[in-house]
């Protein structure tokens, strides 16, 4: 996964807020398409978009999986172990 220093933390944002990152990145690779001056721009705006968009599918992921599992009736690991 793509990380640039000065990028946020992704845990710490909401999927509200990586939504409208991830518009607002497609907006500027949009532009930066069109003028195609500096690829170099382009490529790093696409990281960084590639970046938000592998957070957020995994998040939508791991949910669903949440979701099936309680719908089957599978017990969560932490159901499973008995520490007393």
């Amino acid at each position: 996964m793509y990380f640039h220093p000065l990028q946020e933390d992704l845990l710490k944002l909401s999927d509200t807020d990586i939504s409208k990152r991830i518009k607002e990145l497609s907006r500027k690779v949009g532009i930066a398409r069109r003028f195609g001056r500096n690829p170099d721009i382009l490529h790093k705006l696409q990281e960084a978009l590639q970046t938000y968009q592998t957070e957020i599918r995994n998040r939508r992921l791991e949910e669903w999986h949440k979701k099936n599992k309680k719908a089957r009736g599978e017990p969560d690991i932490g159901d499973l172990i008995n520490i007393e």
